[in-house]
């Protein structure tokens, strides 16, 4: 009986240890999904961001003609546009367009407006 058990124990333990070997003795948490309140508290910041920056050239027409990657200090030109949560977005260059897409939403929130 006592080898019967010293053999269990010795069979669970190196298990064990292959187990942690192989998996990791670190439990991994999930990754927490952000509450729905939290998207639409930024849904709404980028929304009001938006309707600023069209506001920026003077006319609200929900086009921003001042280039958004240049915290609209240059005209921006139509052929390089981006549609955004109803707006159309005017950059200066490709280069400009492509390097606020890559985030847009954060490019957004990033965003200075510069005021009067």
């Amino acid at each position: 009986m006592l080898t019967r058990l010293s053999n269990w124990r010795t069979c669970w333990l190196v298990g064990s240890m292959v187990l942690i070997a192989v998996t990791g003795c670190r439990k991994e948490e999930p990754e927490k999904e952000q509450p729905a309140s939290d998207a639409k508290v930024r849904v709404k910041i980028v929304e009001a961001k938006l309707a600023k920056a069209d506001q920026v050239d003077g006319t609200t027409d929900k086009i921003v003609s001042k280039c958004p990657a240049c915290e609209l200090a240059m005209d921006g030109k139509s052929e390089h546009a981006l549609q955004v949560s109803g707006y159309t977005l005017h950059f200066c260059s490709e280069k400009c367009k492509t390097e606020f897409e890559k985030d847009t939403t954060k490019s957004i929130l990033d965003l200075k407006i510069p005021e009067d």
